[in-house]
């Protein structure tokens, strides 16, 4: 199928109706039974399809659908026309409705009904009253929110639900939250003879009070199913899997480090699928980049950073290197100056625009322009791009005098001659010509040629150069010198064999059996923002015209590897086979911590959630729930605990230790900084991360943890219910962590000096989110 008749059933979200047919709003339409009209897209060959469904109508099942929360009044109705499912272009009624206290919103509530049948396709609400408080836990777990969405299902489309099936990968990627704020996400894939085309179905969101937040319907009816077929094994399509894996060498960047960022070598591979009828890939793409950058060793010298450029050299630099024409008028020069915080280096740059006024324009109007970036140390151009307004000739076919070979060639020069420095370590992402569709090509106004960074064969991050070059004049349109000056070895170091990461890799995924449309599911529904991403990179016309509502679509039988790991990004560490946190390159488990010996513990709960956050160590299966807990384990646990769980916390070697008994080696080190940051610990001498610590030491963490340290000082306040309060430093820190549950008292004693256990300190910290849950204010949202 030709990429133009692939762009036709888009589902280009509301945001095209920036574009498309106007909105038409319910009180500017008639409200009788006849049919309501919507304006046609323009340069669309879909018929235009009538809303059936009057205002009054949509509203009556917008409230049969949706029971109305207490305080929230309608705001508004419109009749909107929208590109969905098969193509056609459905009239849909979006009703809104708000929660005002004293006159502020507090919340919103949009229900979207379709105009031809009245079926609910969309809904969501939001409320951010602050005198709403979420419980902790949860007053559902995800069992009951599954229970709860598949109720919602049987009441607003009870006819398709018996024609889905239940997507756990959310599911199996589920830790019981550390908060009240949780929505569970439950999905169900549309399934045809038990086999998921997960490209249509339900998706419905369901909070932890229950209550349903969101609900999203998709499908198409003009999709035909592969039949009469058989597919591979699973187990002939996991070796298949392995035999086609192809991995690649990347330097990654935890760019959550707090500090100086020092790149990760790593393996990456991606996911693919594999015709399920004949174990060929499915719909590979062409492999674009060459085995060898451009030259062997550099051309020169990198630039030294001793310039001092003015504007009127920065100016000369590029109309000399890019030809701007007298009809160039610089519009604005602006010069920046910084220091990186991180790293202490200062950058400076000139950032310049030029506009063009044509003499055929009467109306003074601009006729082009362009603006550039120029480091004024260094001289490099850092970026240039131009336009061209082409007018009423935006939208002709584009006969094209430059060939792909030509470009090519032009920008391996211009590189050459721009960044000596580099050419060694750039290597060309190259397309053939014949992998452009012709209807591509005949509103494809540019050829974009890339080159990537490669350090001794591995991949430097997403760094590259990027250059654009007009199809029919010849002329650089745009050059991105995306190329950082991070510390990346010269040399690859030694990495696991490629063998032993491909099963590290292919042991995160799981094979399932899908189905998947034939022609790469652009047929689907995809985003505006993807969309814009296409045309931007000429995989799609940006006049595509619409296809035939009638069209029919195949899907067909896929392998698929889906992850099983479905969180936070991750990526496996080149050199040791460890799996980082990408955003801080904390090394992580991707699978759930089980141990043996908390089975029959009092408190199981309380361990198995710290374990889920990894933040309880375990050794040899086990954790010790009764041994005694480490300074270091409590602060690290109590930190993940009020960091959401998210353990995502990293201090680069820049950053200088607190305390002369943790440095920068010890798996305490970012937790414990951290815990001096939130002002949980008072940076000093030694810290003693091995030792143990007493009921009192773990009380005051928490009152500060809590935000009471202040109002703990006061011990007259505070009517102290135990003997032994003389024994206790700070009676206003017993006082509050007994008084709100958070510790217990030995009879009635609060025993101050008694050490406390990896299982006591699991419980104390369960019961802190409970209370913080009830004792800080919700946060607020004005819109």
């Amino acid at each position: 199928m030709k990429i133009v008749k692939q762009a036709g059933t888009l589902v280009l979200a509301s945001s095209l109706l920036l574009t498309a047919a106007p909105a038409v709003w319910a009180n500017e339409v008639s409200a009788d039974s006849k049919a309501i009209s919507l304006p046609t897209f323009p340069g669309s060959d879909v018929k235009q399809l009538d809303a059936k469904i009057t205002k009054e109508q949509a509203l009556e099942r917008a409230k049969a659908y949706i029971a109305l929360p207490e305080g929230y009044t309608f705001q508004s109705i419109s009749l909107n026309a929208y590109y969905g499912m098969n193509g056609r272009n459905i009239p849909t009624w979006n009703i809104n409705y708000v929660k005002k206290v004293k006159e502020q919103n507090y919340g919103y509530m949009n229900i979207s009904i379709n105009g031809l049948d009245g079926s609910l396709t969309a809904y969501n609400m939001s409320d951010n009253d602050p005198n709403r408080k979420p419980s902790y836990p949860p007053k559902v777990d995800f069992q009951a929110a599954k229970d709860v969405a598949s109720a919602f299902i049987a009441k607003v489309n009870p006819d398709k639900q018996k024609e889905v099936i239940y997507n756990d990968s959310e599911e199996k990627a589920f830790r019981t939250p550390l908060n009240g704020n949780y929505q569970y996400n439950i999905r169900f894939d549309r399934s045809v003879d038990g086999v998921p085309f997960a490209m249509n179905g339900i998706s419905v969101s369901v909070n932890g009070d229950g209550q349903v937040t969101s609900y999203n319907f998709n499908w198409q009816d003009n999709v035909t199913f592969q039949q009469n077929v058989t597919a591979i094994t699973k187990e002939k399509a996991a070796q298949l899997f392995h035999d086609k894996a192809d991995l690649s060498l990347l330097y990654q960047i935890p760019y959550g480090t707090k500090g100086k960022k020092l790149p990760i070598i790593s393996y990456m591979m991606d996911a693919f699928s594999l015709n399920a009828v004949t174990g060929e890939l499915w719909k590979a793409a062409p492999h674009t980049e060459e085995s060898k950058p451009l030259t062997d060793k550099p051309l020169a010298e990198r630039p030294t950073a001793t310039l001092n450029l003015t504007k009127e050299e920065a100016v000369k630099k590029v109309t000399a290197l890019f030809n701007l024409s007298a009809d160039y008028k610089l519009q604005e020069a602006s010069y920046n100056e910084g220091t990186n915080p991180e790293t202490g280096e200062t950058n400076s740059n000139w950032n310049l625009s030029w506009n063009v006024t044509s003499e055929k324009d009467l109306t003074g109007k601009m006729g082009g322009g362009a603006w550039a970036g120029v480091n004024s140390k260094t001289g490099e151009i850092t970026n240039f791009n131009s336009y061209v307004p082409y007018g009423p000739d935006a939208n002709k076919e584009i006969e094209g005098k430059i060939s792909l070979e030509d470009a090519v060639a032009k920008s391996v020069d211009f590189v050459k001659k721009q960044i000596p420095a580099y050419t060694d370590q750039l290597v060309l992402n190259k397309l053939s010509a014949k992998d452009y569709p012709e209807d591509q090509l005949k509103h494809m106004r540019n050829w974009d040629i890339r080159f990537n960074r490669v350090i001794d064969g591995v991949i430097a991050g997403n760094e590259a150069v990027m250059i654009s070059i007009d199809r029919v004049t010849g002329q650089i349109m745009s050059y991105q010198f995306g190329l950082s000056d991070l510390p990346y070895p010269n040399k690859k170091p030694e990495v696991l064999a490629p063998d032993t990461a491909k099963d590290l890799w292919l042991s995160q995924f799981d094979i399932k059996l899908n189905y998947v449309l034939e022609d790469g599911g652009y047929n689907g529904v995809i985003s505006i923002e993807k969309y814009n991403v296409m045309v931007a990179a000429g995989e799609i016309p940006p006049t595509a015209a619409v296809t035939d509502a009638n069209e029919k679509v195949e899907a067909k039988l896929v392998y698929s590897l889906v992850p099983k790991f479905n969180r936070e990004a991750f990526l496996l560490d080149a050199q040791t086979g460890k799996w980082r946190n990408s955003q801080t390159g904390e090394v992580i488990s991707l699978d759930k911590v089980t141990v043996s010996d908390i089975d029959n513990h009092w408190a199981k709960n309380e361990l198995q959630l710290m374990l889920d956050y990894q933040a309880l160590d375990v050794q040899d299966g086990k954790v010790n729930p009764d041994q005694l807990i480490k300074r270091g384990e409590l602060v690290k646990m109590l930190v993940i605990a009020m960091n959401g769980g998210n353990g995502g916390i990293y201090y680069g070697a820049d950053r200088k230790a607190s305390f002369a008994d943790v440095s920068n080696t010890s798996p305490y080190f970012a937790f414990v900084e951290n815990a001096v940051d939130r002002g949980l610990l008072e940076a000093g001498a030694d810290f003693n991360p091995e030792a143990t610590l007493d009921r009192e030491e773990m009380a005051q963490l928490i009152v500060k943890a809590l935000g009471y340290k202040s109002l703990a000082k006061f011990d007259g306040v505070f009517n102290s219910q135990f003997s032994d309060a003389s024994e206790v430093k700070q009676v206003g820190v017993a006082a509050i962590v007994v008084g709100l549950n958070i510790m217990s008292l030995d009879g009635d004693k609060f025993a101050p000096k008694q050490e406390v256990s990896k299982a006591q300190a699991a419980s104390a910290f369960y019961r802190f989110l409970q209370k913080r849950a009830e004792l800080q204010d919700s946060p607020r949202y004005y819109f």
